[in-house]
């Protein structure tokens, strides 16, 4: 088998850490496709809309300058936080994460990660969901949270493998998905659909 030219079509420092951990070699090349996903979808098909246009616009920009081969293998994800059926993204402001993290603190919320494969001319795409509690917080800790910067690009206005996993009292599904790349997923999508396992595509 040759050796696959990976593509990370994300500028996110945590997709590219998680794929850094699982000694996968890839290049990064980042999507500027239109997130026009209607936020009226079920979040699961919303985030696999979303990652599939992601995906399909970084093919035609492999395609386009001349380095699309039948060993390309395209990785795109896109997650977004769910809180009593509504998507919340990113913050705009401090006041924006001050305000999501209030609604967030003790309650339960859902991450949903979808992600688009692209391989040998087509794309696969698979959805993955992890339920999040956080405890209490006090307005004093939201307060010095958002102050430390932490919360600003995150989805959920936190990010659970740095300070905001101080919030987290429990969760039900894949860490790594709450970090922005659902491993677990990733794998069983590469195995099922493209017959790919962890060590065709890592380097050891």
């Amino acid at each position: 088998m040759k050796k696959l030219d990976i593509v990370l079509a994300s500028a996110s420092p945590r997709r590219k850490e998680i794929l850094e951990t699982l000694g996968i070699p890839f290049r990064i090349l980042v999507s500027d496709a239109e997130e026009n996903a209607s936020p009226e979808l079920a979040p699961e098909e919303f985030v696999m809309q979303t990652a599939h246009e992601k995906c399909k616009n970084v093919v035609e920009k492999l395609r386009a300058d001349g380095t699309l081969t039948r060993d390309t293998l395209v990785i795109a994800c896109d997650t977004v936080v769910v809180y009593s059926g509504f998507i919340i993204g990113k913050p705009k402001d401090e006041a924006h994460a001050i305000l999501t993290l209030g609604m967030l603190s003790d309650s339960w919320h859902s991450v949903f990660s979808g992600l688009a494969i692209y391989y040998k001319g087509r794309v696969a795409c698979r959805a993955a969901r992890t339920n999040v509690k956080f405890r209490d917080i006090s307005e004093r800790e939201i307060k010095a949270y958002v102050d430390s910067g932490e919360p600003m690009g995150k989805a959920g206005s936190y990010a659970i493998q740095m300070k905001g996993g101080a919030f987290v009292e429990r969760i039900e599904g894949e860490f790594n998905n709450v970090v922005g790349l659902p491993v677990a997923e990733m794998l069983s999508l590469l195995r099922e659909e493209f017959g790919l396992e962890l060590l065709d595509v890592a380097m050891y």
